[in-house]
């Protein structure tokens, strides 16, 4: 989990309970608490309040539907196609990848897949060229040899959408 700095919203929030709880203390304790104790206590327990009504909550980008229609903005020559490649040795790098398919075309873009936990490799990627360079890739490039793993090679199937 990464740290995303509140909104200035948030840290006035998180202000107004952490006065209220040093006050509360305050009030319970008496003098015979710290007043540096207590609004550090009430800092963090404000925090943790105002972090529930941020509204800078991280947000994720629908993935990309590659329909035979869609055309990146990179690309105004026609169609494009997004092809499957599996069975990628662990150790290729992405612009190996790349070089090899633009044997056969031009390459919109490469992504090789990793594990979210590990950030390992997975052992597959996705390749985008033009319709008929990824034909063309498709027929060459199946079953052969990179980086010592027979390639897979064939045009990427739509995701199902994910159950809930």
């Amino acid at each position: 989990m990464t740290f995303r700095a509140p909104s200035p919203a948030t840290y006035f929030i998180s202000l107004f309970i952490a006065a209220a709880t040093a006050g509360l203390a305050w009030l319970t304790l008496g003098n015979t608490a710290s007043p540096l104790l207590l609004l550090a206590a009430g800092l963090l327990i404000g925090h943790f309040f105002g972090s529930f009504f941020s509204s800078d909550k991280p947000t994720r980008q629908p993935a990309v539907k590659h329909t035979p229609g869609h055309r990146p903005a990179s690309s105004n020559d026609g169609e494009t196609k997004s092809i499957y490649v599996g069975n990628v040795a662990f150790s290729a790098p992405r612009e190996a990848l790349q070089e090899l398919f633009e044997a056969h075309g031009r390459v919109i873009s490469v992504r090789l897949m990793t594990d979210r936990a590990t950030r390992r490799p997975r052992g597959y990627g996705f390749v985008e060229m033009e319709s008929r360079a990824a034909d063309a890739a498709i027929a060459a490039l199946d079953g052969q040899t990179f980086f010592g793993r027979n390639l897979r090679v064939n045009e990427a199937k739509q995701r199902a959408p994910r159950q809930n």
